[in-house]
């Protein structure tokens, strides 16, 4: 028996330790939610916070309750941001799970965050039905102990009587304040009670209690101030200044609404903006200064409507009506408040549609029609009398209400009165029990003070610590904002002083000022300078890209000879030029092959070695090449100004220079280091600095690589076989949908000896590649009938095996992802770099109609270098004319879509102008073209398109191409 009952209960404590593991692990799971929740809660920039919290609702580790929460979270970042709609759809989600899941609780947070949006957005009776619903569970809930859910139901009684403030029903807003006042008295803080006052006084105004409501305020500014409250201070300001203005007190009115409204301003509350907006407008008519008074009614309507608050947009065309009626403008007086009334009625703002009765009567009278405006008038009366009767009959009712409440309180008395009686005798038959009971409740309340005092401790404590966090990360946001400050002065000078000379040089080709033997030093000087821009602005993408984790390497074998002769043929001149030595020291046996990015390896290089030609004076600069340890050490030494230890600590930082007097000497933009560094530790490896003040520095570029030790693929080794021309032979097929684009690159291929095979759209493209069965395929992304990916797709199902590049304008890192995780053999950019276009011909076409290999006696880089000498003599100036003749016709199409508001159409075109400005070297109508194209793919995707942005974008295009007409 004994034995029997000890495994009883051992499988009982078993089953215990299970039933606490689990528990244990939904509780560390519930935990790291609310942390991950509360550290998107605290981010400043919200729409990260809402990137976040969309990846965060995807974790398959997470169940409806936290689904819920993260939708709620979702819908406050949404009112933060003025963007109601959309938070009233996550927040409606989230309802809709916690009533399918039965989670009353959480419907019940759904239901009073619902009622939040919708009143900010100035759906009244929507979100008052929100509160109810949410405020009927905690009644139904409260259960004996009236604490249960006593703050929960004190805020929602607030905000109930906020909704019958805003509807014109002071009486069940009075009502609810009641309800509400004890329970914040009771249960609630010092700032629970004065925001209650502050609603209380609110409602005084709307009951014309001017004084009384005056008199509140002052005091809750007071309150508020000492809590450091600034927009509680604000918004009661224009809660003093509203009391002002209706009491006929304007120079006050004026002063603490604009007080108000210039912190609302500096802090960004748009929703509060448009309500002060509105009511210094209100101001302005009531003291008959119409043109301040229109004024800031179109600003209160401008801002209004772009966040959604409908009680202000429409009393902000009530108040332009009345301005306009004013200044005797009745007929735009009359739109403005028909479209007052429909907004009020949409809203049911009773107030606002009682007030325009009269004002739509004295408009009707203005322009007479008298028996409309007779109508108004009658009903106007008809509403004021049955407002003042309700209200009349309100506090009678309410004093029946009070009498009757006497009676029953008396009753109560009487009835406690006998139950004290009798519990007298219990007393004192439970004097003993009673003491014991009070002496434990005296314990329990030290402990618990003990118990609040450490808690409290130990919060002060966090929040000093966070507060320090914050005043350390505002230090680093002001050093962060003064190095921007100065980048942005250099990168102003150093992009301003290459445009100088291309402006100038263009200028003086342009008007005739150069001899026609210089015009090629002229154009080569643009190029230089053009080359020197384009750099500066991949320096910028580069660092860019790689601080949002897009940048990807390129790995390839590189052979270290052609890097040597590279630098040597770039930096020996420079160095001679400015009297220096330049000097390449290595023990390698070459050809020394590896496998790296020879791009950025190439940069970096470049970078460092530039760095100490423009640093040095006088002395000499030696790059020294070793290889250790499955590594590859570049030293970079110079006897130039050399740095200080404090510079060194600095030395790699964005936008940073040793001092702004390095800057004005030297030039330079402070990239090039922090860009190499980078650049380095993608590759793994590494840049360390050594130097001396005055005596030179050392650049170590440490960097761990691949050795290749075959080198019978090295064809820079094969002797060069002198031919006189070079070209290549084979069928290609070209899909490209912009005439002036397709001819151009038609011309191009067909000067290397190419058959070309053109096509207007993909559809065009399968049947003729069915047909014709080139050896290689160009394929633009957009294109009518059937676009890129498309006719790629249906290549490939027809059994099309020959290769296929992706030819278009948008070379960003993540659409080439796309276009290669689709199944493109590459990618090839527009405009064409001609490196590595003909690159990629010599892979798949042969060098003459033999059949020979490409480029057969010839290095890479030789095949590359004639093919680009041969394209530099083909003639594209007819092309270029063409391409002018035809933007008259682009013109006309983008004006008569832009008149009939096509959007889709007019973004269609922007794409295709885009890709042919940057084809025939037009970068002011590129850019033009392509930022049209981007703002209108953003506005598709909101609900109500920007139709006024839209029309003024494609008016500055419309506007690059007149002046390029022009010229």
């Amino acid at each position: 028996m004994m034995e029997r009952l000890k495994q009883i209960i051992l499988l009982f404590f078993i089953f215990t330790l299970a039933n606490l593991a689990s528990l244990n692990t939904v509780w560390a799971q519930h935990s790291q939610l609310q942390k991950n929740l509360q550290e998107i809660n605290l981010q400043v920039d919200k729409k990260q916070a809402l990137l976040e919290l969309s990846q965060l609702i995807k974790s398959p580790a997470i169940n409806a309750a936290d689904k819920v929460a993260i939708l709620q979270q979702q819908g406050k970042v949404f009112f933060t941001l003025h963007q109601y709609n959309q938070g009233i759809v996550v927040v409606q989600q989230a309802k809709e799970i916690a009533i399918q899941e039965k989670l009353p609780s959480l419907a019940a947070q759904a239901n009073k965050m619902l009622g939040i949006l919708l009143y900010y957005k100035g759906e009244l009776k929507p979100a008052l039905n929100a509160y109810q619903t949410s405020l009927a569970y905690y009644d139904d809930n409260q259960g004996s102990d009236v604490n249960t859910y006593a703050i929960e139901r004190a805020n929602l009684l607030n905000n109930i009587a906020l909704v019958y403030t805003s509807l014109g029903q002071p009486n069940l807003a009075l009502v609810n304040y009641q309800l509400a006042g004890p329970l914040y008295a009771r249960y609630g803080n010092e700032t629970d009670k004065v925001d209650v006052r502050y609603n209380i006084a609110v409602l005084h105004i709307s009951l014309k209690r001017f004084d009384s409501a005056i008199a509140m305020l002052k005091v809750i500014i007071k309150k508020r101030q000492q809590f450091k409250d600034g927009h509680g201070v604000a918004t009661a300001r224009a809660g003093l200044g509203v009391a002002y203005k209706d009491s006929g007190q304007f120079e006050l009115g004026k002063e603490n609404i604009l007080a108000a409204l210039e912190y609302f301003q500096q802090h960004g509350y748009k929703h509060d903006i448009a309500s002060q907006l509105h009511n210094m407008s209100e101001i302005y008519n009531d003291t008959f200064d119409i043109e301040q008074a229109m004024f800031y009614g179109k600003q209160a309507l401008a801002v209004s409507k772009a966040v959604g608050h409908q009680k202000a947009y429409a009393g902000s065309l009530q108040s332009l009506a009345k301005a306009a009626f004013y200044s005797g403008e009745v007929r735009l007086a009359a739109q403005y408040i028909e479209r007052s009334i429909a907004v009020g009625k949409k809203i049911d703002y009773q107030v606002l549609l009682t007030e325009n009765l009269a004002i739509s009567a004295l408009i009707n009278a203005s322009q007479q029609k008298f028996s409309q405006a007779l109508v108004e008038q009658k009903k106007y009366q008809n509403r004021y009398l049955q407002a003042s009767n309700s209200l009349l009959n309100d506090k009678l009712a309410e004093f029946e209400s009070v009498q009757l409440n006497q009676k029953i309180v008396d009753l109560e008395q009487r009835r406690k009165l006998q139950n004290l009686q009798s519990a007298k005798i219990k007393q004192q038959r439970n004097l003993i029990i009673l003491a014991l009971v009070l002496i434990l409740v005296v314990v329990f309340f030290i402990y618990r003070r003990y118990l609040e005092k450490r808690l409290t401790q130990e919060l002060e404590f966090r929040v000093k610590q966070r507060t320090r966090e914050l005043e350390d990360l505002t230090d680093e946001l002001a050093q962060a904002n003064q190095i921007k400050s100065q980048f942005l002065a250099n990168m102003s000078h150093e992009i301003r002083t290459p445009l100088t000379a291309i402006v100038g040089h263009a200028e003086a080709i342009i008007y005739g000022d150069t001899d026609k033997d210089k015009i090629q030093e002229d154009i080569a000087v643009i190029h230089g300078n053009s080359l020197h821009l384009l750099e500066l602005i991949n320096d910028i993408l580069d660092l860019s890209r790689i601080e949002a984790n897009k940048f990807e390497l390129e790995i390839q074998p590189l052979n270290i000879a052609e890097l040597i002769q590279d630098l040597a043929d770039t930096f020996t001149d420079q160095a001679q030029q400015k009297n220096l030595k330049f000097t390449i020291e290595h023990q390698l046996s070459l050809p020394f092959i590896i496998q790296v990015d020879s791009l950025r390896l190439k940069q970096i290089l470049l970078n460092l070695c530039a760095n100490a030609i423009k640093f040095t004076q006088k002395g000499q600069v030696i790059l020294t090449i070793t290889w250790q340890h499955e590594q590859l050490t570049f030293t970079v030494s110079d006897t130039g100004i050399g740095l200080s230890k404090e510079h060194l600590a600095q030395i790699f930082e964005i936008f940073t220079q040793a001092d702004n007097s390095i800057s004005r000497r030297f030039g330079g933009s402070g990239l090039g280091l922090s860009l190499s560094n980078q650049l380095a530790k993608l590759m793994a490896g590494n840049i360390a600095v050594t130097s001396t003040l005055g005596k030179g520095s050392q650049f170590c570029l440490t960097l761990p690589c691949q050795h290749i030790n075959d080198t019978s693929n090295a064809i820079d080794d094969v002797p060069p076989v002198e031919i006189a021309d070079l070209s290549f032979s084979g069928k290609i097929l070209l899909a490209e949908d912009h005439d002036d684009n397709r001819r151009l690159i038609t011309r191009l291929l067909t000067s290397l000896g190419l058959d070309v095979i053109v096509a207007s759209n993909g559809k065009e493209a399968v049947q003729l590649c069915l047909e014709h069965q080139p050896k290689l395929i160009l394929l633009d992304i957009q294109m009518p009938e059937m676009d890129g990916v498309e006719a790629y797709k249906t290549l490939r199902a027809l059994g099309c095996h020959q290769p296929i590049y992706a030819l278009t304008a948008n070379a960003m890192s993540h659409e080439v992802s796309q276009y290669l995780a689709v199944g493109f053999t590459g990618h090839l950019k527009k405009p064409i770099e001609r490196k590595n276009f003909i690159a990629t011909l010599a892979k798949y076409f042969t060098t003459d109609p033999q059949g020979e290999s490409p480029g057969l006696g010839l290095t890479a880089s030789e095949v590359v270098y004639k093919a680009e000498q041969s394209l530099s003599q083909v003639d594209l100036s007819d092309l270029v004319h063409q391409f002018k003749l035809n933007l008259n016709q682009d013109k006309r199409e983008l004006q008569r879509y832009n008149d009939n508001d096509e959007i889709e159409k007019i973004a269609y075109l922007a794409h295709r102008l885009a890709g042919a400005a940057q084809m025939f070297g037009f970068a002011e109508l590129n850019q033009a073209a392509q930022e049209l194209e981007i703002i209108i793919k953003r506005e598709l995707v909101a609900d109500k398109p920007d139709h006024l942005l839209i029309n003024d974008l494609a008016h500055c295009l419309i506007d690059e191409i007149y002046l390029i007409e022009q010229q």
